[in-house]
């Protein structure tokens, strides 16, 4: 008989590990408490706007075809991905802007404009930042721990991808001026840290973008974890939705999951949710002091007609960029004048909304609720009107007058939708105490057979990386297995 697994949450990290161990032949069940798959990668649909409300853009597309060939399945007959171009466009305060393209000898220009000699500076940061992913790219599918530090190999690994230097200290290294020093350290927001604080080796995210490029999934990003959940049936999983997991025990050999009245039963048990949630309210244990990553406020609007002079991606940094990031993780105040990210997917994908319309989806980073000075709420209106007068004056247009459709997100939603401590958006920080051998572990350290995929755990958040974590707890599972 197949031996059991139940996974906690379908979201991308709970769906790619169904695929591969349905695959692989087990006996897979999965228990997600809201009504859809995608976790944080949902969507929201109003008067024919398709909002993507979380991941907005693929990156390191082969992490994503690995999980189809490890089902002996083709990508291409599950997701049509894209690469976009331009790839995003930063507008700096002052109105100077720095559009990067899919074709690198454009870019170059563009890096010339702002700083002349960074075209040079460039191709040498490109170098070491792919020299640093060849490092770290064959350690995404490990699961490493502190007992890993007894091996020298892993010494000698810290200073090859500069573990001990900051990505701004990096970027440093090559660029003058901070306009371009934020240009390529941005990706760390995306991460929910500042780049002051997260390590070097982040920087592979930056190589990502330049040489792999940016892609789009069309039909909506929601289409990924629709993918995995296909992928998954394929092989024999079966979804249980509105089916919320209220506690985890081991009371014999069998691990067995609370679902209101009932216990399920099984052989191995992966968690997808969040990890401080399930350590202290499925395992009703005390959790370390960990680092959490900022939140989000989250504004959804449907155009009724298409904007002007936006790409795809865009990025407005703020007059100040240092105190903006100061004032979000040091200060734990909402921001004076923050910078966002301005998503406009229909430049892509015009199926995601009404013909001639557009959908503009807007990011501000802001502190996370783990002892906040003062509530989003107090600023909201502050902070709209800010954001808002921005795309006005890059764009000529009067964002008030042209909404059709408008939905928002708050630091709180992302605790009672997501389960998610604080309202952390990208769940725990990544810095270099919660990176690598200092993250989460897969494995639980107790309870023999369970095991944990998702951002807040190893290798760490993002879509590509979410997707290698799945890899590790489906080897993990079958080492345990073998032996």
């Amino acid at each position: 008989m197949a031996r059991k697994v139940a996974i906690v949450g379908a979201g991308v990290g709970g769906l790619a590990t169904a695929a591969r161990l349905a695959h692989d032949g087990y006996d897979v069940e999965v228990f997600e408490k809201l009504p859809e798959c995608g976790g944080r990668n949902h969507l929201l649909e109003d008067a024919g706007f398709k909002f993507d409300m979380g991941p907005s853009f693929v990156l390191m597309p082969d992490f994503f075809e690995e999980v189809f060939s490890y089902c002996k399945e083709a990508l291409k007959d599950y997701l049509d991905l894209r690469v976009i171009d331009p790839s995003y466009k930063i507008i700096y305060a002052d109105g100077q802007t720095l559009t990067v393209y899919k074709d690198s000898r454009r870019t170059r220009e563009e890096l010339e404009r702002i700083e002349p000699g960074a075209a040079g500076k460039f191709d040498q940061f490109i170098r070491e930042t792919a020299r640093i992913y060849g490092v770290i790219r064959p350690l995404l599918y490990k699961c490493v721990t502190y007992k890993s530090l007894t091996n020298p190999y892993y010494w000698a690994l810290a200073g090859k991808i500069r573990a001990l230097e900051s990505y701004w200290q990096l970027a440093r290294k090559y660029f003058k001026s901070d306009k371009l020093c934020y240009a390529f350290t941005f990706e760390a927001m995306f991460m929910g840290v500042s780049p002051y604080q997260a390590p070097a080796f982040y920087s592979v995210i930056t190589y990502a973008d330049h040489v792999q490029k940016i892609a789009h999934s069309m039909g909506g990003m929601y289409r990924i974890p629709l993918a995995l959940e296909k992928l998954a049936k394929k092989f024999g999983a079966k979804i249980n939705y509105n089916c919320p997991i209220e506690g985890i025990a081991q009371p014999g050999r069998q691990i067995s999951l609370k679902q209101g009245d009932r216990q399920i039963k099984a052989d191995y048990a992966v968690v997808n949710a969040d990890y401080a949630y399930a350590q202290t309210d499925l395992l009703k244990r005390n959790i370390p002091e960990f680092k959490y990553s900022c939140s989000t406020y989250l504004i959804y609007l449907g155009l009724k007609k298409k904007l002007d002079k936006l790409a795809h991606h865009n990025l407005f940094f703020s007059s100040d960029l240092n105190r903006n990031l100061d004032q979000i993780f040091k200060d734990k105040v909402i921001p004076e004048d923050p910078s966002f990210y301005a998503h406009v997917p229909t430049v892509t994908d015009v199926s995601l909304a009404p013909a001639g319309k557009d959908i503009l989806y807007l990011l501000i980073p802001v502190p996370n609720l783990m002892n906040p000075r003062e509530a989003l709420s107090g600023h909201e209106e502050r902070i709209r009107k800010l954001v808002f007068d921005k795309i006005n004056c890059l764009c000529g247009c009067n964002l008030d007058e042209l909404i059709e459709v408008e939905h928002c997100f708050y630091p709180n939603d992302f605790i009672g939708r997501y389960n998610l401590k604080y309202g952390a958006t990208f769940g725990l920080a990544h810095n270099l105490t919660q990176s690598a051998f200092f993250r989460p572990a897969n494995f639980d350290s107790k309870i023999k057979n369970l095991y944990y995929v998702g951002a807040s755990t190893q290798p760490g958040g993002g879509l590509p990386v979410v997707i290698a974590g799945s890899r590790i707890v489906a080897d993990l599972i079958k080492q345990g297995e073998a032996s």
